[in-house]
């Protein structure tokens, strides 16, 4: 007996499910290069918004400074980043991404962009322009909200 095809989930829940399931995909891009979520993300914070000291950064990823001081730790052992004295604080250190962490960051986020530019290639023009107007209308969703940073 067959199964009877439940209808499709509502549009809210379809986009859900789209982030969760494209984002498990764009996660394992960062286990291939060797590298977890988090430590792409926070390198890749640092590429792109600057050096940081360990609370910055830690805000700016949602973790406890705990966790950013040990993911930090890692990363400069790793030579992902090193640190740098902050010029405002004497006693402070700013981190940022070395050549070879800048390097990796690049080669990732080339790689995940090429996963979904491959997937657009195969649709229709038409599709493809619905698609860009959708996301467009879509963007303030992804950006912070209020008090959130």
């Amino acid at each position: 007996m067959a199964a009877i095809p439940s209808p499709p989930p509502p549009l809210p829940e379809q986009i859900y499910l789209f982030v969760q399931h494209l984002g498990r995909r764009l996660r394992d891009i960062d286990l291939q290069a060797g590298l977890s979520p988090a430590r792409f993300s926070a390198l890749a914070s640092l590429a792109f918004h600057g050096p940081a000291n360990v609370g910055e950064l830690a805000q700016f990823e949602r973790v406890s400074r705990p966790a950013m001081t040990r993911l930090a730790r890692d990363m400069e052992r790793a030579g992902l980043i090193r640190r740098r004295p902050d010029p405002q604080d004497r006693r402070g250190v700013r981190i940022e991404p070395t050549a070879r962490g800048l390097a990796l960051v690049e080669a990732v986020r080339t790689a995940k962009i090429a996963l979904v530019a491959e997937h657009l290639d195969r649709l229709e023009p038409a599709l493809r322009a619905q698609a860009a107007a959708v996301f467009g209308a879509l963007e303030d969703l992804a950006e912070p909200q209020g008090d959130e940073t």
